[in-house]
């Protein structure tokens, strides 16, 4: 008993429908699981899955830190405190001004350069004793080993992406840049991550 030439006909057209209903499926459907696929990798990245995320500090040489906190609440800027250590083995001369090319600066992912701004006023630096540092010329001198504290807000105009909500993850890339006993400049890049307080 075989399959009629008529019956083969409606089977491969019955085929034929499905897969392209298949196929409009797909193509209808399929831009938006990609944006869903794509969104949830980006927000995973920025560590809205893990909401206890904690600090992190990699690729600094001279100048390490080792406590911060950024505080959040605005896009545009964040109130930092960052305590830092001199672990180049000799004495450093460390930039502190605002816009400076050698000054402390900070990078929110993709954002514009964030530095302290308005001016030095804002900025404070304190020795391991809790003893304010003097700045001169927008210069402080770090002796080998201590731990300085510096305290400001960064940011800028609205816009500038160099802060965050309270509870957000962030990724501040952080150049330091600072002299040594002998002049040679010395500039140290890390990452710090963790979440806004």
């Amino acid at each position: 008993m075989g399959i009629s030439s008529n019956g083969l006909k409606s089977n491969l057209k019955s085929y034929k429908l499905k897969a392209q209903g298949a196929f409009e499926y797909m193509v209808s459907y399929g831009w938006a699981i990609l944006i869903v696929i794509v969104l949830g990798i980006l927000l995973f990245s920025l560590g809205v899955f893990n909401p206890s995320q904690t600090p992190t500090a990699s690729g600094f040489v001279y100048i390490r830190p080792i406590s911060w906190s950024f505080s959040g609440g605005e896009a545009h800027a964040s109130n930092i405190t960052i305590a830092f250590e001199n672990v180049a083995g000799q004495n450093l001369v460390m930039w502190v001004n605002d816009t400076s090319v050698g000054s402390i600066k900070f990078k929110q992912g993709g954002s514009v350069d964030c530095y302290f701004n308005t001016s030095l006023k804002n900025v404070t630096l304190k020795d391991s004793s809790g003893n304010d540092l003097i700045i001169t010329d927008n210069k402080a001198a770090i002796p080998v080993g201590s731990i300085v504290t510096v305290t400001g807000r960064i940011g800028g105009a609205t816009g500038d992406n160099c802060g965050g909500l309270k509870a957000a993850s962030y990724r501040y890339t952080v150049f330091i840049s600072a002299k040594d006993e002998y002049g040679v400049v010395k500039t140290d890049t890390g990452l710090l991550t963790g979440r806004y307080i």
